[in-house]
């Protein structure tokens, strides 16, 4: 089974659970200026992200559980929160062109093992909601799914499109915007995305992506408003980053 065909069997089963729309918190992250260098051609294919065999294997899924957020804790006015799936739904998306993909997805990155939460803020519905994706991989294979996102971020600047099985999305545009200097590198995007029930309104999500060894943390942010939210929440990342850095002996 293809992740595209994945995608339709998770979202059935999301509906038939009664799955409601995402709900968060309005806290607003440090997103700084933005950078406004011009994007390459969007048909030139990303750089392989697939891992080195060599090298030791990254940590385990019960480590990375350890280093995420355990549900009821708190970032700020945000908490934790079990998903229903075992991934973000956005993980089982394609792109085309498929060089775009990374910006969607880091599924193809070839991780090992994965620990995944949601941050929100309890009872608000309309506000930002987060998905936390903490991956380890084997041998150099974080730094190549870093690499491989960086030539998405320089060649999608004009927008893709983005394949969520049952529907197609239009992003608009992609723009690098101040990452947190965290960990060993970090990328961070504003993605402006055409709504599919209206196409003359845009809405808008944030990626940040932090690399500290073999793991990579992920911060997917997005809101059911058209608003501008400013970014992944700063205090999301810092309580996310500072449980990890603490369990697993990484340099703050």
């Amino acid at each position: 089974m293809n992740r595209r065909t994945a995608a339709v069997a998770l979202i059935g089963t999301a509906l038939l659970a009664g799955t409601a729309a995402c709900a968060g918190g309005s806290g607003t992250a440090g997103g700084g200026a933005v950078v406004t260098a011009g994007p390459s051609p969007a048909g030139t294919p990303a750089p392989s992200a697939s891992p080195s065999p060599a090298g030791p294997p990254g940590p385990t899924v019960g480590q990375l559980k350890a280093f995420a957020l355990a549900p009821g804790e708190k970032a700020g006015a945000y908490e934790a929160s079990e998903p229903l799936l075992d991934e973000p739904m956005s993980e089982m998306y394609e792109a085309a062109p498929k060089a775009c993909e990374p910006l969607s997805t880091l599924a193809p990155a070839g991780h090992t093992a994965q620990a995944y939460v949601q941050a929100q803020v309890p009872g608000e519905w309309q506000a930002v909601d987060t998905e936390i994706l903490l991956r380890s991989y084997p041998g150099g294979g974080s730094a190549a799914a870093m690499k491989s996102l960086a030539e998405a971020g320089r060649q999608c600047g004009g927008g893709y499109t983005e394949d969520r099985a049952l529907v197609e999305a239009k992003v608009l545009k992609v723009e690098p915007v101040t990452a947190p200097a965290l960990g060993d590198e970090a990328l961070s995007y504003r993605i402006v995305v055409q709504d599919v029930k209206d196409k003359d309104t845009s809405l808008y999500k944030y990626l940040t992506v932090i690399r500290s060894g073999s793991v990579t943390l992920s911060f997917r942010s997005d809101i059911l408003d058209t608003k501008d939210f400013g970014g992944v929440p700063a205090e999301v990342v810092t309580a996310q980053w500072e449980k990890f850095a603490k369990a697993s002996g990484a340099a703050s």
